[in-house]
């Protein structure tokens, strides 16, 4: 997780927490999620099947790491869209 700056908290869990960040040297934003390593078995799940699908109506995921304490999936920041309300 060194190769990514942390901005700020987006949204919380029970033991999860949202941040938005950015790739060092990138100006493209990104959610990066941050997750207790008891929820390995959901996140192994949610990476096996999101891996792959491309879609406009799927958040995108591109990557993910594991630390000593945590699990960190770096995904599609998704900002909203007013002209569909």
């Amino acid at each position: 997780m060194e190769n990514f700056i942390l901005y700020e908290e987006i949204g919380t869990g029970r033991k999860s927490v949202v941040y938005k960040g950015r790739r060092k040297g990138s100006i493209n934003f990104v959610a990066i999620i941050c997750s207790d390593k008891s929820k390995r078995h959901e996140i192994t799940n949610h990476v096996r099947l999101t891996h792959d699908i491309k879609h406009e109506n799927v958040v995108t995921f591109y990557e993910w790491y594991e630390t000593s304490n945590h699990l960190w999936l770096v995904v599609e920041l998704c900002t909203g869209n007013a002209d569909y309300f």
